[in-house]
């Protein structure tokens, strides 16, 4: 299947979805869809395969990998003082949801170490940890793809400690502010 324009990704090529998080092009197929045949990327995650069109790229859902400098700003973020989630159960839903939704990492970042934050101060549902779950988990998997000298259980202690200093930041406020 000879294509005749520049392709966005390569195979081979590591790619960011705000849905499913970090895949890697393992292919370049031809589908039938509604009697049409469309060419796709096919992206392989650690839970799935999806197709992506090539024809659109599905762009507003996509980032290139990030950097380990980007990362290293992310781990400033997560270890600034948790900013407070509503407790109000419909406007904490929609807080999450927005900065899910970003899919940038720096609002990923934010949305962990506020999480956890709430976590530590008061509870999560069953929801909202699904979903701190899967975002620390898409952030160190895309991490130590981004910086291949970090292991998964290196990330994870990173984060913990970051997180761990956003949370101290955070008493040492709440006692100056007293």
């Amino acid at each position: 299947m000879p294509l005749k324009r520049k392709l966005r990704f390569k195979i081979g090529e590591w790619i960011v979805h705000h849905i499913h998080g970090v895949g890697k092009v393992h292919d370049i197929e031809e589908k039938g869809l509604d009697g049409e045949k469309n060419t796709f990327y096919k992206v392989t995650t650690q839970e799935i395969d999806y197709w992506l069109p090539i024809e659109d790229d599905d762009k507003e859902h996509l980032e290139p990998l990030r950097s380990k400098e980007d990362f290293s700003y992310a781990l400033e973020i997560l270890s600034q003082p948790p900013e407070p989630i509503s407790d109000h159960p419909q406007s904490r839903k929609k807080q999450i949801q927005e900065k899910w939704l970003d899919g940038n990492l720096l609002s990923r970042a934010e949305l962990i170490r506020d999480m956890k934050g709430r976590m530590a101060s008061d509870h999560l549902n069953f929801n909202e940890k699904e979903m701190l779950e899967r975002a620390m988990s898409d952030f160190v998997n895309e991490w130590v793809i981004a910086d291949d000298t970090l292991t998964h259980s290196q990330a994870e202690m990173h984060i913990n400690i970051a997180l761990e200093e956003g949370l101290k930041r955070a008493q040492k406020q709440t006692i100056n502010n007293n």
